[in-house]
């Protein structure tokens, strides 16, 4: 996360009591860094319920004052204002003694802010942009030298205040946004700031925290990191209200557009979009071992770059939020292959597959549903051999001291359909095998679903099929090349590269969250602060 960029706060502490606070706030903030630094879901959940719980009565407030800017800054209640070039503008926030982080006499205030838009001569000079003071001392406004000054970066601002113990109960705190003089009289900017006690109202993150899962020539699916800290998690156990995940697909033309903004989560929302959440089939899925939300993008272009972003809403889009880093992705050149996820069988299948030249064949359903139902009749035969063993018996009688039929019949399942159900690329890549309509894997694919054009074949990873050799008993007779020269003939090896080289289905290693983790630590912070505050 992001608060390391906080250890500049207090550089321009002196005497011994001021660098005694210092100390105490930078430990506070690595604390709170690595609660965030250890978790996979650290945006999006926790404060996102929060945010739900405790500020839901203030929205209609918020709107409001998102519109029209407001000298009287509220908790969790971030505003909207415009402002002009070499104009100040100023705000104040009443501390609240009886909440927050802190203890008895000593609070901890979170200030953030987002440029949401800036003049075109800002973007090209990357040098100049607004400017935030704040202070306990009302005579700032008067002589911002009084204040402490913090610059927006990359679109972003984060400064944290503490309460001076003087203040007593009437802490007020004071703050001032200038923007910088430009040749443009007429330059403006668009921000938001926010301000509070318990958390920072606008976050970034230098991961993507999104992934693509795979494209065809005019459709992407793209799904977020885990949610869960539970490694078998469920759909139905997860709170689907509480992840607030939006996802924006722009032009690659339009990635400049964000080269001075690429920490705003404001900007990111309101910039020139291609497609939005709206725009998307959104649902969950657990492939892969993972709970996530999925984004399947479609009514894009073949053979075109684009830039995505994720981000996640506290509240919506009135109540602060967080963005994560940009990504990139390109569509495939032809109408060669199809994608299709989501398969009741084959559930851990979510690829590109042989397109089919057949109308009845036509829509993405209809390819899933005969390439599952295909992988799910030859299965039959597996399972009634499976029967025959003795799975539920003594120790010293089972097949293997450390697998059982669950995982044989798994590792079974998933070889099964990565063979059955091929993965499709109009990609020449090492590895990648090229397919004639008349000539693929099996005479199903060649007669039932009737390729319409040229492709090449991702070839299933090797270890797809090594897992049903150590999962499945013995007398099965399952055996895998085991030479490059004969592997390469079936399966291939990932190598490491910007496209997959080989096709994997199922859980490839133990998919873990630090949400747990975070959670412990989190919950033990304000006894950490209390200790602190008496060092």
């Amino acid at each position: 996360m992001t608060l390391a960029s906080l250890g500049t706060f207090y550089k321009q502490r002196i005497d011994y009591n001021e660098m005694k606070v210092a100390f105490k706030a930078w430990i506070l903030l690595q604390l709170l860094g690595v609660c965030l630094a250890i978790s996979d879901f650290h945006v999006g959940r926790e404060i996102a319920a929060y945010s739900l719980d405790d500020h839901s009565d203030q929205l209609s407030e918020v709107e409001k004052a998102l519109d029209r800017g407001s000298e009287g800054l509220q908790e969790f209640t971030p505003i909207r204002n415009t402002i002009k070039q070499t104009e100040l503008q100023q705000y104040s926030f009443s501390v609240n003694t009886s909440t927050g982080l802190g203890a008895y006499y000593e609070f901890l205030i979170f200030i953030t802010g987002n440029i949401c838009d800036q003049p075109d001569d800002m973007l090209a000079s990357g040098n100049q942009s607004l400017v935030v003071y704040y202070s306990f001392n009302a005579s700032m406004f008067d002589n911002y030298e009084l204040g402490t000054m913090v610059h927006f970066e990359n679109g972003y601002f984060s400064a944290l205040a503490d309460v001076p113990i003087s203040s007593g109960e009437d802490s007020i705190l004071y703050i001032g946004v200038r923007a910088p003089e430009s040749t443009n009289l007429t330059a403006t900017w668009s921000y938001e700031i926010g301000v509070s006690q318990n958390d920072l109202v606008y976050q970034w993150d230098n991961r993507s925290f999104a992934q693509v899962v795979d494209t065809d020539d005019n459709s992407a699916l793209i799904v977020t990191g885990n949610l869960s800290s539970k490694a078998d998690s469920k759909i139905s156990d997860f709170n689907t209200s509480l992840s607030n995940f939006q996802l924006f697909i722009y032009s690659y033309e339009d990635a400049d557009h964000f080269k001075y903004l690429n920490s705003s989560w404001c900007a990111v929302r309101n910039g020139p979009a291609l497609l939005s959440t709206n725009n998307f089939n959104t649902s969950y899925t657990t492939r892969g071992g993972a709970l996530r939300q999925q984004f399947f993008v479609g009514g894009l272009n073949a053979s075109t770059k684009y830039v995505g972003f994720l981000v996640s809403d506290f509240s919506g889009s009135k109540l602060g939020g967080a963005v994560y880093s940009k990504f990139e992705f390109e569509t495939m050149s032809s109408s060669a292959c199809s994608l299709i996820y989501d398969l009741e069988f084959c559930d851990e299948v979510a690829y590109s597959v042989p397109a089919s030249s057949l109308d009845h064949l036509a829509e993405r359903s209809s390819l899933a549903g005969i390439f599952d139902d295909r992988a799910k009749n030859l299965y039959a035969n597996f399972s009634k051999a499976l029967q025959q063993i003795a799975c539920n018996t003594t120790m010293d009688a089972i097949y293997s001291p450390i697998r059982t039929c669950t995982d044989c019949a798994r590792s079974y399942k998933n070889w099964l359909c990565s063979v059955t159900i091929p993965r499709c690329s109009t990609r020449n890549i090492t590895g990648y095998v090229e397919r004639q309509p008349n000539e693929s894997r099996n005479t199903f694919i060649t007669d039932e679903i009737v390729p319409p054009q040229n492709y090449f074949e991702v070839l299933p990873c090797v270890n797809v099929c090594q897992a049903i050799v150590r999962d499945c008993p013995s007398n099965f007779g399952f055996h895998c090349p085991r030479k490059n020269e004969s592997i390469r003939l079936s399966y291939f090896w990932d190598i490491g590269a910007e496209y997959a080289t080989c096709n994997f289905l199922g859980v490839p290693h133990a998919v873990k969250s630090g949400a747990s983790r975070a959670s412990t630590i989190l919950w033990m912070v304000p006894i950490i602060i209390h200790f602190l505050w008496f060092i």
